[in-house]
């Protein structure tokens, strides 16, 4: 232990002031250790023997006996790695000034003008804790530091501006990672010294493939499916055990829906990871339902042993300060089960909150379920990204879907951002021809199009039925013409109009009624259509894009209980679409119907539509301020551009009637304290995204929540109760409605 004078961090609870030169040493351990994963030991080591070298300074010291604020330690580290390395130490010293407010851009330009410091004060408004970094280093060096040498530089590089911000963020994950749970160490400690949390098993894919196995066996022998599809998915699933032996590198597996690919796509990443030693397993999904889905399956697929799979996304409510939370802070488990969302924003964030977990991404089997879902003008860099996880970080990747996106033809722009063509490997053999196994329904194509009123005439006359629309005013207006024909308690809805917990509630009685065979008319938005285990014998759905068409037709005769089921395609009288993509890819239909009927098992038919969808939206030009950004290495740029959903402005706090007693309770702790993480998380379940456009009558309806420092939160409580319907959820109020609030 150093005899110094400088500390990195204060008395702990048994009363241990921790020495600079201690925290230093303890986060080149830990930093060292994650990035010689991908080779990097060294770079790793350095950016954290410097990070908090700016510590070793008398103003510090007295942040640490609160008689200063707003000090800046960071830069001063990243300019004594300057000094030091010059260009080889370029990455590091962008990881080390963004280890407190993250990553700064890292254009060589902008970087050597953001760590001069010519005045006192940082761009920010903090002081620099010391403008002399010779002194540091020096003090450093007097504490025993050996510095290692550093390769030959490896950013900025001419493999493209995706590979070198990834190169960074994977640095800065290393070091802010280890810089948490050294600090973390330091503060748990005993008077015999630190104390680190319990680190996290690695994927024993070994000995799980056996339980898998088992697991499947025992599906079979009670599985009430068709002959038909269990042996569509007994012929999947052997395929993906078969593909797990070949080569690292990125993969597709395109499959009907219905074929078992969330067992299957399991069985590969096990058999992979025991064929290359591979750390852990990260299913990345686009639909929380999914999520909650998927690490059901698997816990029940591996068993439910703690730690095992780990369930991370917003709604998630990890224990305090449980072991859950703790494996969620850096993904620090052998399977991870997240968002599309919370995965591609830590991949593309300059935070370290978000980037801390990225170093456990590498020398991984990772599955994009649904992989039509992505946002055609983010194509182009997530699947550089993608790609380049491949290349540089020793993972797998694997897109799932029945309907396979052509992300071939983009091949050649996704190069350009990362130097690596994006060339998958087809997990499921041609000669299996699933989709033709998989001939499940009838597809009808309505030639006129269709009012609500005769729609839900056809609908009231199935015992069974589901309806899919495209915006939630049409699932809205659908379901009142539906209800309209008469009373009956047989009539359900879903939108995202509905909270989670009404959601969920929802689904819960119409698949018991399913099951029974009780009436059922179901009107949904696209939200259903995705991972969504649902068997409906009759399946309406309005005119839209052919991915999300093929997926309506999932919902129907799913387990091949009928000789046939039936799906409707009908255009609505009234037309509408939520986005213009969206919009754009019912275009293609409409045009693609010009010469017939559409076999939606054709996959040569799925494919020229991407084609053409690709060609018609302009991907590769949509979204030049995010590519000038990428090339411009400008971290804070990109972290604000790439947005996998647009940001809404605002959410809302509902009453739903079976949750009444919570939501009362989190509207009397907001008012009280303000709100918090914690507070957002338990009240996920009862709350809608909202567009609160200039003149809504909403804004006369809501009461708006600040956090618990008083800054406008985003959040709100709806007051009028009456605006929230027992049947679809949020209403938009009228002028009447903003009056009476109660």
């Amino acid at each position: 232990m150093a005899d110094s004078q400088f500390f990195s961090h204060s008395e702990n609870t048994v009363g241990k002031k921790e020495p600079v030169f201690d925290h230093l040493t303890a986060v080149a351990k830990l930093a060292g250790e994650f990035a010689s994963v991908w080779g990097r030991r060294e770079e790793a080591e350095v950016a954290a023997l410097m990070h908090d070298i700016g510590k070793y300074t008398c103003l510090f010291q007295k942040v640490l006996r609160r008689e200063e604020v707003l000090v800046d330690h960071a830069t001063p580290g990243a300019l004594a790695i300057l000094k030091k390395y010059r260009n080889r130490g370029i990455a590091a010293a962008i990881a080390v000034q963004g280890h407190h407010e993250g990553l700064p851009s890292g254009a060589p330009r902008d970087l050597s003008a953001s760590v001069k410091m010519t005045s006192e004060k940082s761009p920010s408004g903090r002081t620099y804790s010391s403008r002399d970094v010779d002194i540091l280093l020096q003090r450093l060096i007097d504490d025993g530091a050996t510095l290692p040498a550093l390769p030959k530089p490896s950013y900025p590089s001419d493999h493209g501006g995706i590979a070198d911000m990834l190169y960074v963020r994977m640095l800065f994950s290393a070091l802010t990672d280890a810089d948490f749970l050294a600090t973390e160490a330091h503060f748990n400690g005993t008077r015999e010294g630190m104390v680190y949390r319990t680190r996290g098993s690695t994927l024993n894919a070994q000995a799980s493939l056996p339980k898998l196995l088992k697991h499947r066996d025992k599906l079979n022998e009670t599985s009430t499916a068709s002959p038909a599809v269990q042996n569509m998915r007994r012929g999947l699933f052997e395929a993906c055990i078969s593909a797990g032996r070949l080569p690292k590198g990125t993969f597709t597996l395109t499959a009907p829906t219905g074929a078992g690919k969330t067992l299957s796509t399991l069985a590969f990443a096990l058999q992979h990871a025991a064929q290359h030693g591979l750390r852990r397993l990260i299913v990345v999904l686009p639909f929380l339902s999914i999520v909650e889905q998927t690490s059901r399956v698997y816990r029940e697929a591996l068993g439910s042993e703690e730690g095992v799979v780990l369930e991370d996304h917003s709604l998630k409510e990890h224990d305090g300060e449980g072991r859950g939370r703790l494996l969620a802070e850096n993904w620090d488990a052998p399977i991870v089960v997240t968002t599309t969302v919370k995965f591609f924003d830590s991949l593309f964030s300059n935070r370290s909150t978000a980037c801390r977990r990225l170093h456990n991404i590498a020398n991984s089997v990772v599955i994009f379920d649904e992989a039509q879902s992505m946002p055609p003008d983010l194509a182009l860099p997530t699947l550089a990204t993608v790609s380049e996880l491949c290349a540089s970080y020793g993972c797998s990747v694997v897109f799932s879907t029945a309907t396979q996106p052509a992300f071939d033809a983009l091949s050649a722009g996704s190069a350009q951002l990362c130097k690596v063509p994006w060339h998958p490997v087809e997990i499921v053999p041609a000669a299996l021809d699933l989709f033709a196994c998989a001939n499940r329904v009838k597809v009808n194509w309505v030639a006129v199009p269709l009012s609500n009123v005769a729609v839900a005439a056809q609908i009231v006359q199935q015992s069974q039925a589901l309806a899919i629309v495209n915006t939630r005013r049409q699932a809205r207006d659908l379901f009142a013409a539906v209800k309209g024909s008469g009373p009956s308690d047989s009539y359900f809805h879903l939108s995202t109009d509905m909270c989670p917990a009404h959601r969920l509630d929802s689904l819960t009685i119409i698949k018991e009624r399913l099951s029974q065979r009780s009436p059922c008319r179901l009107i949904s938005t696209q939200c259903i259509e995705a991972g969504v285990d649902i068997d409906f014998p009759s399946v309406w759905r309005a005119l839209g894009p052919l991915e999300a068409i093929v997926q309506a037709a999932g919902r129907c005769n799913r387990n091949g209980r009928q000789v046939q089921g039936e799906v409707t395609v009908f255009l609505p009288e009234k037309e509408a679409y939520p986005t213009a993509d969206y919009e754009q890819g019912a275009v293609l239909v409409k045009l693609l119907l010009r010469q017939g009927q559409l076999d939606l098992d054709n996959q040569a038919l799925v494919r020229a539509y991407y084609q053409d969808f690709f060609s018609t939206t302009d991907t590769v030009g949509k979204n030049t301020i995010l590519r000038e950004a990428i090339t411009a290495l400008d971290f804070p740029e990109v972290a604000r551009l790439y947005q996998w959903i647009p940001g809404r402005c605002g959410t809302l706090l509902v009453p739903y009637l079976s949750r009444s007693a919570d939501f009362e309770s989190l509207a009397s702790e907001a008012r009280k304290h303000g709100i918090n993480k914690d507070w957002q998380r338990r009240a996920r379940m009862l709350s809608v995204g909202v567009f609160l456009r200039r003149n809504s009558n909403l804004y006369n309806c809501i009461e708006p929540i600040r956090d618990r420092h008083g800054h406008e939160s985003g959040w709100y409580i709806l007051l009028n109760s009456a605006l929230y319907c027992p049947d679809t959820g949020l209403q938009e109020p009228s002028e009447d409605d903003a009056r009476y609030v109660v």
